[in-house]
């Protein structure tokens, strides 16, 4: 995971597929996924990535005439069960403030729902896109708190690079904190994938992912002031793509000690 910057030649982003700001009120998986018969097995932070995988490539006409097994995808994203699933196991075990682990253990656990931990497992993301689009070609999950989105897009940019796929898709989803009906812009939540090709797009120039064991708890963390977990880093990237100048993003996360760095060329045109 450790390791200097790599110089990525002829590599660029052709799309990108986000579900941020306004649009996270207003979303609905049941109007975003090919099937929604599914939905009762993802939690929320998985839909969100589901779907922003599925943005991402119908920003890029054509992608199916890539073959399927030169199609990877390279996702982050954090293993965490569904709140709202977890609620009625810590209400009776709640004493004011406190919480009862005792209790919890004798009376919560019987409360989850059944399908808490397998809703929210991390390889949703990538299991249910990779099924909906066949995408057959290398696949990554990585949990890695903060930079796991940031560092699945390296990733992705490296196997492009390297031959070792034709088109990827790579970002990140999170929800740390779902976005109430009434609210505008985000709230911790969010999903922010792009396609990554060989010889066309917005260039990218380097790529790192380096430990640190150092980093300062002070590192900023969020985007725009708001932490959007695995989220951040490809979000702050897609912001980067809207100006016309190089761009470079990097997203630290101090508790496990990891960095992930990108850089942009100019846009074209």
């Amino acid at each position: 995971m450790s390791g200097a910057a790599t110089l990525i030649e002829g590599v660029g982003i052709t799309a990108v597929g986000t579900v941020w700001g306004d649009d996270l009120a207003a979303f609905k998986g049941r109007s975003e996924l090919p099937e929604r018969k599914h939905l009762k097995l993802m939690t929320r932070a998985v839909q969100l990535g589901v779907a922003g995988v599925g943005r991402a490539l119908a920003g890029r006409p054509g992608w199916q005439d890539v073959s399927p097994e030169r199609r990877g995808l390279f996702v982050g994203a954090r293993p965490v069960g569904a709140p709202e699933d977890l609620e009625p196991a810590l209400a009776v075990a709640r004493d004011g403030q406190r919480l009862d682990l005792q209790r919890f253990g004798s009376e919560g656990l019987a409360r989850l729902h059944p399908l808490w931990l397998v809703k929210g497992l991390s390889n949703n993301i990538p299991g249910y896109a990779c099924a909906y689009w066949d995408l057959r070609g290398p696949v990554a999950n990585r949990c890695e708190g903060r930079v796991g989105g940031l560092a699945a897009i390296v990733e992705a940019a490296r196997a492009v690079a390297e031959g070792r796929v034709d088109l990827a898709v790579a970002g990140g989803a999170d929800c740390l904190l779902p976005t109430p009906p009434w609210a505008r812009g985000a709230t911790g939540e969010g999903a922010a994938f792009v396609v990554l090709e060989r010889g066309a797009g917005r260039a990218v120039t380097s790529a790192e992912i380096r430990l640190d064991p150092d980093l300062s708890a002070e590192d900023e963390h969020g985007v725009g002031g708001v932490d959007a977990g695995s989220a951040t880093g490809p979000l702050r990237l897609v912001r980067a793509l809207g100006g016309k100048g190089p761009a470079e993003v990097t997203v630290r996360d101090a508790e496990i000690g990891l960095w992930a760095r990108i850089a942009v060329g100019e846009a074209s045109g």
